[in-house]
């Protein structure tokens, strides 16, 4: 009786453990879950952000192809972003990410044709759509420096 009374003591002890255990391995996952989420927030903006600075770059430097495959990369990352964390971003940080969007889809339709006849229609709108990609990476830092850090 006493070896039978001993084995369900420790029985028992075990199972109050694991549940302690678990119990308390979930309550130090939350803030953890918290904070990656809130850096992965803050990733993705980033990314979007760098993208649309490199098109800027490039748009200075007169290389549309390259200032169109970066413009397209943060409109992707833009829309990812939307579907993914937008839900974790206040109604007017939202609305700046979609402005964002529309600028830089704005400027994407401002890059100049490759005519050589059009040179001066080209710097015009040229700069039209590095100012356009400039208000995008604005709207992205403004975004960006709101969320709150990890």
């Amino acid at each position: 009786m006493t070896r039978g009374r001993l084995w369900g003591q420790v029985a028992i002890g075990v199972l109050v453990g694991a549940f302690m255990g678990v119990l308390f391995g979930w309550y130090q996952a939350y803030p953890a879950q918290v904070s990656r989420d809130r850096a992965m927030l803050r990733l993705r903006l980033s990314e979007a952000r760098v993208r649309t600075l490199d098109a800027r770059v490039a748009l200075s430097r007169s290389n549309f192809g390259d200032a169109t495959g970066h413009v397209r990369e943060a409109l992707r990352l833009l829309d990812a972003f939307k579907t993914d964390g937008a839900d974790d971003l206040p109604p007017n940080e939202a609305a700046k990410i979609d402005q964002a969007a529309q600028a830089l889809r704005e400027a994407q339709g401002l890059f100049p044709n490759t005519d050589p006849g059009t040179a001066a229609a080209a710097t015009a709108t040229d700069g039209q759509a590095a100012a356009r990609a400039a208000l995008a990476g604005n709207l992205l830092g403004e975004v960006y420096r709101s969320t709150p850090e990890p």
